[in-house]
């Protein structure tokens, strides 16, 4: 069974196509890092906006066997 839980963390990668990775600020579960796609996260996503080394918050599903997945994504407000 699979948790869902509030991140803060840094992407790392974005593809074209929509796949990206998170480096999480701290782990969550036994993941340090998160994925994101099209087809595994909200359509609400702003994935156009995503860049690597963008801060990030959201939330992600996972459990002890599998990859953390990205179900949510917020920008954080400029200052």
């Amino acid at each position: 069974m699979s948790e869902t839980r509030k991140f803060e963390g840094t992407i790392v990668r974005v593809e074209r196509d929509g796949f990206g990775v998170v480096e999480f600020d701290h782990v969550i579960g036994s993941n340090t890092h998160g994925i994101f796609s099209r087809t595994i996260s909200n359509l609400d996503f702003p994935f156009g906006r995503l860049t690597p080394n963008l801060h990030v918050t959201g939330t992600a599903e996972f459990d002890e066997k599998e990859l953390a997945m990205i179900k949510m994504i917020e920008l954080e407000p400029v200052t």
